[in-house]
């Protein structure tokens, strides 16, 4: 009787063991270690009824239930792994992450400054004083510089080879102040204006015809651009 009671130990220690190592384990291992487990009991259970139904000795006792504990617990474990669900597969990995946006368009060059073309007058020999005919050409002068109220103007004023150089400076000086006061008569702002006379110079046409020297005759007007 002792021995039995002492086989019996060994089947539930055996069970007991396999039951409690379940913590930390994979849901298949625990599937397995519980299978085992209860195979075990069954088994050791089963070998012990055996023998003590057959009425063998002790000593059978000993090994007859340790076998049916060994042999339950493999039947058991094999049985608790394909029953158990398989594992879940793994997660899919993050998908990458998106691609950096592109960097902006670089900003478009700045407009080339607006180049002002403004036409000068003539005037007739010996004279400094605005003819009628060259008075529409200084009023679209003024209306353009109105339309640009930051651009300033070089008035240069200039006469033909008749002359000394002393006399055609002056000359010159007071054809150029003429025009500025014309259009500073006509809204354009003095201060926007340079007057500036230089005498029988930097000639466009011959002085040999009268042609030539009518038009040498004449005050630019010369936008600071």
């Amino acid at each position: 009787m002792l021995g039995r009671k002492a086989g019996w130990s060994l089947v539930w220690l055996a069970a007991l063991s396999m039951i409690s190592g379940c913590a930390g384990m994979s849901e298949r291992e625990r599937c397995m270690a519980l299978g085992a487990g209860a195979g075990a009991l069954v088994g050791g259970g089963a070998a012990s009824a055996t023998v003590g139904f057959a009425g063998e000795r002790d000593n059978q006792f000993y090994w007859a239930v340790p076998a049916g504990v060994v042999g339950g617990a493999l039947i058991g474990g094999l049985t608790g792994y394909f029953l158990c669900p398989p594992p879940p597969p793994p997660p899919p990995p993050p998908p990458p992450p998106p691609p950096p946006p592109p960097p902006p368009p670089p900003p478009p060059p700045p407009p080339p400054p607006e180049k002002i073309i403004l036409r000068g007058v003539h005037f007739d020999f010996d004279k400094s004083n605005i003819r009628p005919q060259d008075a529409a050409v200084l009023d679209e002068a003024a209306e353009t510089l109105k339309s640009h109220p930051n651009v300033t103007v070089n008035v240069n004023g200039y006469c033909d080879a008749i002359g000394s150089v002393r006399y055609n400076l002056r000359l010159s000086e007071r054809r150029s102040n003429a025009v500025v006061r014309y259009l500073a008569d006509h809204g354009v702002a003095e201060g926007r204006m340079s007057p500036h006379g230089y005498g029988k110079t930097d000639f466009v046409a011959t002085n040999k015809t009268r042609e030539g020297r009518a038009q040498n005759r004449r005050v630019e007007l010369v936008p600071n651009q």
